[in-house]
């Protein structure tokens, strides 16, 4: 069916996040700045807005913490609460390395949990309003969410704010979330393993080079009820749009066969050509091209921010991106 315009397409924001502000991380043992910084998210606002789409902006609704234990397991979440309240009354800076980390760049300070759950209660109002009948939502948060894993967190990642929203949809429907970040989402992966409800496809950086390294390979297709509802779709070095659209036509193949009630996209934009964090070349037209495909899918979309952190394209990318999701 030939698309006969645009339609509303709601961007869930606010600018609570700021107050989180990694400051550093180690990088090969290297002391580094952090990239994860609060003008990713306001750059990308900024020019939503400018684009014509600030009457589409809402707050995000409140939501209790405790859902975040249907994805992460308890000792998690309670080391979460207990470090950063520790931190809260000894005035501590941050704690680079924990028991529960995948990599020493992801610190906590005191008011990490609060920030990472606001994320969460951004994409979660989303996935509310696709279950009050939007087709499509834009969940515009920080920090990101899918490095954060059942047991461990980061990756610049706390909790999981994709697979929050899966298993809350999951109970309306069949869920497949679709990463296009340029990192694997080895948490989203790790969480939806082992079950058939959820689908999960990763189009990223091949893992014998790219983070996290130890997931994101071909042959990870799921195990027990959870087996062939896995696919990840690894892509070299300097990708660009041809390349990435022909891997991406593959993800959009796996997801019919799914029929999913609902898609979540963990959308990064670190595969953007410039990203200082990526490897691969893409421009904006690609970014549309993703958001028009999607479209023609006619099934509910809820778009959850996950990486990119080149400050000067941000605004472009998502722009395209949105531009194409809101084809009707």
């Amino acid at each position: 069916m030939a698309r006969t315009g645009r339609r509303t397409l709601p961007i869930i924001y606010t600018p609570l996040h700021q107050p989180h502000v990694p400051r550093i991380e180690l990088s090969y043992n290297i002391v580094v700045d952090h990239p994860e910084v609060p003008e990713r998210v306001d750059v990308m606002a900024k020019a939503l807005q400018q684009a014509g789409h600030a009457d589409s902006f809402v707050e995000p609704r409140e939501y209790p913490v405790g859902l975040a234990a249907a994805v992460h397991d308890e000792t998690l979440m309670q080391f979460l609460e207990q470090a950063t309240g520790r931190l809260a009354e000894t005035d501590g800076e941050s704690l680079l390395e924990t028991p529960y980390t995948i990599s020493p760049d992801t610190p906590l300070a005191a008011n990490t949990l609060q920030k990472a759950w606001l994320a969460s209660c951004v994409v979660l109002t989303g996935a509310e309003l696709l279950r009050e009948g939007a087709q499509c939502a834009y969940a515009l948060e920080r920090p990101p969410g899918h490095h954060a894993g059942r047991y461990k967190y980061g990756g610049y990642c706390y909790i999981n704010h994709a697979a929050v929203a899966a298993h809350t949809l999951k109970a309306h429907g069949r869920v497949a979330v679709l990463d296009i970040d340029f990192h694997h989402g080895n948490g989203t992966q790790e969480i939806f393993y082992e079950t058939d409800e959820v689908l999960y496809v990763s189009l990223h950086g091949h893992p014998a080079w790219a983070y996290p390294r130890f997931s994101g390979w071909p042959e990870e297709t799921g195990t027990g009820g959870g087996e062939g509802f896995n696919l990840n779709l690894p892509l070299p070095m300097f990708t660009d749009n041809t390349a990435f659209l022909e891997a991406f036509a593959q993800a959009l193949e796996k997801i019919a066969w799914f029929t999913p009630n609902y898609l979540i996209l963990s959308s990064g934009f670190d595969t953007r050509a410039g990203d200082p964090v990526g490897a691969f070349s893409l421009t904006d037209e690609c970014y549309q091209a993703i958001g028009e495909q999607l479209a023609a899918l006619s099934v509910p979309i809820l778009a959850v921010q996950e990486g990119g952190y080149d400050l000067e394209g941000l605004g472009k990318a998502v722009v395209a991106l949105v531009e194409g999701l809101a084809q009707s």
